[in-house]
C-alpha cells in the first residue's frame, strides 16, 4: 500500500512531541511490512526539504502558521499526482480538513481536543479560532474512520459528535529495547522528575509549588526538569524566589539513553499537566519501575491507574499533590507496590502490535471508504 501521512511536523522537529514520536514509530514500522510510506511536514529552520528516516520518505513544506493552507496547495499542485493508496491526516494543532479536497480513501488519528487548555499557550484570538475549528472536526471528518490513542479523546470526540462507528483506538507505545537494556539503580535519595515539553499548559509551575512545601520535611528531596520549552525561563525564575537551587535542576534537552536514565533513577513521575492525548513518558517512566503521580485531567486518567501503578490529584492542586508525593515515598511497601505494578502495565504496550493494529484496522474499514471517493 502506498500511504501518504500528513501532519503538522516530522519528528526531527524541535517542537516535535508525543504526537511526533507515535507517528513515527508506528510508520517506520508499517514500512517494514513492505508499506511505502511518505510524510509531509511544514519545515524548520536547518531542516533539509527532503529526506528519508527509518525509511520514511520526509517532505518538508511552508511554515508552521500557515500549513494548514499551504498544505492544500501543495496536495492539489503535486501531491494529487501520486499514486497513494490512503491518506493519513494526524489531526493536531489546526485541522487540515484533508476529506473536502482529497479524494482517496483518508483515516484520522487524533491525540487531544486542545480546548480551553489552548488560552495558556497562544493569544486569545488564535485560540478561539484553534478551539472553534477543533469543535467543527465531526463536520469536517464527517465520513472519515478516526483513531484515537485514549478512551479520554474517544470520549471527547464522540460527544463533539463523532460516530462512534468510526471511532477507534491507536495506544501510544514504548521502545522497549531502550529501557531493558539500561540497568540503573534508584536514586539513594528523594528523586522526582518530569520529562517533556516545557510548556505553560503542564503546568510544571504546580510541581515546584509541591516541592517547596516538601522540603520543610523532607530537605534533601530533589525534583529534576528533563526537556526544553518556552516557559522554562518562567520556572527558572520561580526557583529561584523560592529559592529551590539546591532542590531543582533543569537538564535542558535529553538524548533518549539520558531520559531513560533519569526515569530509572526517579523515584516518582509527576506531571500536573492541565491536559494529555495519553502521556508517552509516563509509560516510558514505567517500564523503569518509576510510579507516576499526574492530574486527574482527560489521558492521564488513561496512562496511570490510580491507586495502581500511581496516583490522580486534583489539577492545579500543590498542596494535595505534596500530600500525596509524600505519603508515597515516606512509605516503601506501598512505593515498592506502585513500582511493580507500573512496570507491569508497561509491558502492555508495544509499537509493534500498535502498527499490526493500525493496518488491521485500515483494511477493515478501506471498502468503505473506497465507496466514498
Amino acid at each position: 500500500m502506498n500511504i501518504l501521512v500528513v501532519n503538522w511536523r516530522c519528528i526531527k522537529n524541535p517542537e516535535m512531541g508525543g504526537a511526533e514520536i507515535h507517528l513515527h514509530e508506528i510508520f517506520r514500522r508499517i514500512k517494514k511490512m513492505g508499506h511505502s510510506v511518505t510524510l509531509v511536514a511544514h519545515k524548520f529552520r536547518g531542516a533539509l526539504d527532503e529526506e528519508i528516516i527509518d525509511g520514511i520518505k520526509i517532505l518538508r513544506y511552508g511554515n508552521k502558521y500557515l500549513f494548514d493552507h499551504q498544505f492544500r496547495r501543495f496536495y492539489k499542485s503535486e501531491l494529487i499526482k501520486h499514486n497513494c493508496d490512503l491518506i493519513v491526516d494526524d489531526i493536531s494543532k489546526i485541522p487540515l480538513n484533508t476529506p473536502a479536497y482529497v479524494h482517496k480513501p483518508v483515516v484520522g488519528i487524533l491525540h487531544h481536543i486542545h480546548g480551553n487548555s489552548l488560552y495558556k499557550e497562544i493569544p486569545f484570538p488564535i485560540a478561539f479560532y484553534i478551539i472553534k475549528k477543533e469543535k467543527q472536526i465531526p463536520d469536517y471528518y464527517k465520513n472519515t474512520p478516526i483513531f484515537t490513542v485514549s478512551d479520554s479523546t474517544k470520549n471527547e470526540l464522540i460527544n463533539l459528535g463523532h460516530s462512534e462507528d468510526k471511532t477507534g483506538l491507536l495506544y501510544n507505545a514504548i521502545n522497549h529495547n531502550l529501557f531493558e537494556k539500561a540497568d540503573i539503580s534508584k536514586s539513594p535519595t528523594p528523586l522526582l522528575t518530569y520529562v517533556g515539553r516545557i510548556k505553560n499548559y503542564k503546568n510544571i509551575n504546580k510541581i515546584i509549588d509541591a516541592v517547596s512545601l516538601l522540603r520543610k520535611d523532607i530537605p534533601n528531596i530533589k525534583f529534576i526538569i528533563g526537556g526544553q520549552g518556552d516557559y522554562s525561563d518562567k520556572l527558572k525564575e520561580q526557583v529561584d524566589r523560592l529559592k529551590l537551587e539546591n532542590n531543582v535542576e533543569f537538564t535542558g534537552f535529553l538524548t533518549e539513553e539520558e531520559k531513560v536514565e533519569l526515569l530509572g533513577k526517579a523515584w516518582l513521575f509527576i506531571t500536573m499537566a492541565e491536559k494529555e492525548g495519553w502521556g508517552i513518558t509516563v509509560i516510558e517512566a514505567n517500564a523503569k519501575k518509576t510510579p507516576a503521580i499526574g492530574s486527574d485531567v482527560p489521558g492521564l486518567r488513561d496512562s496511570i491507574k490510580n491507586g495502581e501503578t500511581g496516583y490522580l490529584v486534583p489539577l492545579g492542586d500543590s498542596k494535595k499533590l505534596a500530600e500525596k508525593i509524600k505519603v508515597t515515598i515516606e512509605t516503601k511497601k506501598e512505593l515498592d507496590k506502585l513500582s511493580n505494578n507500573a512496570f507491569e502495565w508497561s509491558k502492555k504496550f508495544s509499537w509493534d502490535k500498535s502498527a499490526v493494529h493500525f493496518m488491521e484496522k485500515v483494511q477493515e474499514w478501506y471498502p468503505e471508504l473506497k465507496t466514498k471517493i
